[in-house]
Formats: structure tokens, C-alpha cells, sequence
């Protein structure tokens, strides 16, 4: 095992290697129904896997040995045209690499060219793709150009060398591949291109520096020994966990991340519905914290939704501002919902609903805001009798604007009448508390449903609702002396 590789890197690079053994044990038994087992959970599981981290040696002996198990035939088969070839093969790289030599000298690159086979598994999966025969796969070998270029120049260098590769050969542009511009997840860095070569045969050339050789040889071990050498990568890798998908996708998740975590880097759907998950099929909660190498299967449920509680065990920021923003819709819904229920019960019972009077109800009843009265009506949390009491005494407490007098009693006017209507004197009415106009200020009258007709000023915090939503009610009125 490579000594760059990290505690959480290292579990992965043992479950891999210890799989490859096995293989390899049991290539010497005879077919058994074992070996088939093994070798289908091989390819869904941890040649992919493989793969992910970069770790391309493994995973072609991996995918090679499983296909020697499930097909011999298609194996053998294969196997002999390649080792028939061999010796054409070499002839035709030495052709193809000579003009390409020399004109890499003349540059005054230092490099090496080698000429590889495809593996065969590689070869028997174009064969199923192509519907053809193995005589007819145009690119059973790749070139791998290796620049000895230092970091400052190796995406100039590749590039250069790819331009001189085209003007020998020509491309086929649509099988250009450029992971220099865009490395994959796992590190992998290379230029790759196909270009016809002598005899007309398609070849595929790959060129990457000696670094990226061996990030690719490596996998993500080198590619974060090499980084590490600029920082603190290495480091930061302990930072995370390395779990796997039931058809053996990669997954980073942070350090402590639980599976509640994972059934959100899955989807938000899937993790606002978590409710729990297998593991080593044994049944686990969403709290459980996940280990590197875990194969996690998320179980749902419609019933399960977000609470606020998640957030105090989740460690991924995904997660974390997913859970967030669907409890603000949960809490948006409720209050809607809320509201809607205290306006139609206030209509049934025939109370005027105003907007003032319901966010002074809030307050009394200690709520930071009318959507929280709303949200707890909604959950049931609220008596909406209970509600309906302390509405309609609203006006018997003290006014909420201390800033004006003191309330005037009616019957302590002295002498004072309100005119309503222009021409109409001694009316019955009520000095509303929300304002509590003073004699001599611009005021209106206000028919309301319960408390008959109400007295405010012209600016009266609930006056611009009063306009906006029973203008209809307003009835112009003025302080009077009593005649």
C-alpha cells in the first residue's frame, strides 16, 4: 500500500486489494456458483469503485478476472487474438511512434512512448456496444505519450505535443478528450485523441506528464500526495468519509456525516422522506454516522418530513441548508394555512377580521410574530375559541401606542359629541383604543360588526387597512359641542 495514503483512503484501498486476492485465490479453484457470486458483486460493486478513486491497475485485473469467471469462452477468446497479434502489434507501434520520436526530439522534450494493449474486458465491452467481432475493434491499443515537464509548463507542454501529433496524423475531433482543462473527481489528468496512423487503423494516443502517470496509475492516493507536497490537502482529507451507493457510487460526505447526510446527497426528496437506512443489512436511523467503505440504502417513507431537530446532527452544508429551506416552506405553508382557518371561522362568527387587532392578539399572547400565532393555530398548538375570547376583549386592555393620553371614558366627555354623517348629532359610539383620538383631531367613523359604530383618527395605524378592505364602512365625523 502506498505510505501517502490517508486513514479514510486506506480503508478503501484495503476492501479493494483484498477483493483482488480473493479473485485471485479463486482463480485456482474449478467454476462454482461462488465464483460467479463473487464476480457479479465485483462489477457492480468494486470495480466501479475502483474506478472512482482512480485506481485504474486494480480495477482492470478486477474487471478482467470477473469476466474470466462469468464468460470463459468470450475471455479465451479475446485473450488468444491479442497474444496472436502481439508481435504485428509491436511492428505497427514502432511504425506509428517513429516520425512522432523524432519530431519530440527536435522539440527537445524528454518523454517515453509506450504502446499498450486494451484490457479485455475493455475490448469485450466494444464488442457488446458494436455488435462486431474482435478483428473489427480499430482500437485495440492506445499510445501513452509521458512528458517530463515541470508544474509550470505540463498543459502548455501537452497541448504542444498534441499539435504535433495532429500534424502527422490526422484527428478525429470528436473523440478528443481533454481532462487537463477539467482533471476527473478522482484526480485523473490526460489528453486523450484519436488519430488515423498507418494502414489506416484508428489509434488512440494519450499524453500526460509523469506526475499525471502516476496519478493515473496511482489513483486519488498520489494525486493527494502530490498535492500534498503544496499544502495541507492530506490533512484535510481526514476531514471526510468515503461511502457507496447501493450500485457502488462514490460518495464524499464529511467527517461524522450520518445517513440522513447521505440520503441528501442523494436528493433533497430523498432526504426530506429519510427515514432510515441499511447498512451491512442491518436496519440503522438517521443519526447513524457513517464509516469509510459503508454501502448505504436509504429507506423513505411519505409520512416522514423535516424537523427542526435534524439540523443539530447533520454535518454536510447541503444537508444542512436543504433542511433549512424546507422548514421555511413547512412554516410558510402552516401559516397560510393558519391564517386562512382564523379568517373563515371569524367570518362564520360574524367578527370583523383586521389585521391590527390580530397582531396585537400575537403580542399579547407573547408571539415574536403573526405568522407563529398563525403556525400554531395551523398545528393545533391554539385554541381557536381561546383565540376568539381574547380577540374580542381586546379593547378592554390598555392601548398598545402609550405614547398618546390617556383613554377618555365617553361619559367623561364633558360635553363633547361626535358629529357622524355631516348632520347627525349624539350618535352611540366607542373611542377605539388602537388610536385613541382626542378631542379636536381629524377623526372617521368606522361601522363594525360587533362594538357598533367605532371613533379613529384620520391616521390611525389601522386606517390604511380600514381603506384598503371595508372602505365601504367609513363614515366621515368630527368633534362636536353638545347643543
Amino acid at each position: 500500500m502506498p505510505f501517502f495514503m490517508e486513514d479514510s483512503n486506506k480503508v478503501l484501498y484495503q476492501i479493494l486489494t483484498e477483493r483482488l486476492e480473493l479473485l485471485r485465490q479463486l482463480d485456482q479453484e474449478g467454476d462454482s456458483a461462488r465464483r460467479r457470486h463473487v464476480a457479479r458483486e465485483t462489477q457492480t460493486l468494486h470495480a466501479p469503485m475502483a474506478h472512482k478513486l482512480g485506481l485504474y491497475q486494480i480495477k482492470t485485473e478486477l474487471e478482467d478476472i470477473a469476466l474470466k469467471f462469468l464468460d470463459y469462452d468470450s475471455y479465451k477468446y479475446i485473450a488468444h487474438a491479442l497474444n496472436a497479434k502481439r508481435t504485428e502489434r509491436e511492428e505497427y507501434v514502432a511504425r506509428f511512434i517513429a516520425p512522432l520520436e523524432q519530431k519530440l526530439k527536435d522539440a527537445g522534450f524528454v518523454f517515453t512512448i509506450k504502446g499498450r494493449p486494451k484490457s479485455i474486458h475493455s475490448i469485450y465491452h466494444k464488442m457488446q456496444v458494436q455488435h462486431c467481432d474482435v478483428d473489427r475493434i480499430y482500437d485495440l491499443f492506445a499510445i501513452r505519450i509521458i512528458l517530463d515537464s515541470p508544474p509550470e509548463r505540463e498543459k502548455s507542454d501537452c497541448w504542444m505535443v498534441y499539435s504535433m501529433i495532429t500534424d502527422i496524423f490526422r484527428p478525429d475531433p470528436k473523440r478528443l478528450r481533454d481532462w487537463l482543462s477539467v482533471p476527473k473527481e478522482n484526480g485523473y489528468e490526460s489528453l486523450h485523441t484519436t488519430v488515423m496512423g498507418p494502414d489506416n487503423r484508428w489509434v488512440e494516443v494519450q499524453i500526460r506528464t509523469k506526475r499525471m502517470d502516476e496519478v493515473a496509475e496511482k489513483g486519488v492516493a498520489a494525486h493527494w500526495a502530490y498535492k500534498g507536497v503544496k499544502g495541507n490537502i492530506l490533512d484535510s482529507e481526514k476531514q471526510y468519509v468515503y461511502v457507496f451507493t447501493p450500485t457502488g457510487d462514490l460518495r464524499r460526505l464529511p467527517a461524522g456525516a450520518t445517513v440522513l447526510d447521505f440520503a441528501y446527497s442523494i436528493h433533497s426528496d430523498v432526504g426530506s422522506h429519510c427515514m432510515g437506512g441499511r447498512i451491512r443489512n442491518q436496519q440503522v436511523t438517521i443519526r447513524q454516522q457513517l464509516q469509510n467503505g459503508d454501502q448505504v440504502e436509504i429507506l423513505t417513507s411519505p409520512n416522514q418530513h423535516p424537523n427542526a431537530d435534524w439540523l443539530n446532527f447533520v454535518a454536510s452544508s447541503k444537508a444542512k441548508n436543504k433542511i433549512r429551506q424546507q422548514l421555511k416552506e413547512i412554516e410558510y405553508r402552516n401559516a397560510a394555512a393558519g391564517r386562512e382557518l382564523l379568517e373563515r371561522r371569524f367570518k362564520n362568527w360574524k367578527i370583523e377580521y383586521n389585521e391590527g387587532d390580530v397582531a396585537r392578539l400575537s403580542e399579547k399572547l407573547g408571539y415574536k410574530a403573526v405568522s407563529d400565532l398563525y403556525q400554531s393555530l395551523a398545528l393545533g398548538k391554539e385554541d381557536i375559541l381561546r383565540l376568539r375570547d381574547i380577540y374580542m376583549a381586546l379593547d378592554d386592555q390598555q392601548p398598545i401606542h402609550t405614547d398618546r393620553p390617556e383613554y377618555i371614558p365617553k361619559n367623561e366627555l364633558k360635553g363633547l359629541a361626535i358629529e357622524v354623517d355631516m348632520n347627525v348629532k349624539n350618535v352611540d359610539f366607542n373611542i377605539s383604543k388602537c388610536c385613541n383620538p382626542q378631542p379636536g383631531e381629524p377623526i372617521f367613523a368606522f361601522v363594525s360588526v360587533t362594538k357598533g359604530i367605532r371613533i379613529h383618527r384620520i391616521d390611525c395605524p389601522n386606517a390604511v387597512n380600514i381603506r384598503e378592505h371595508y372602505p365601504y364602512r367609513m363614515i366621515p365625523a368630527r368633534w362636536a359641542k353638545k347643543g
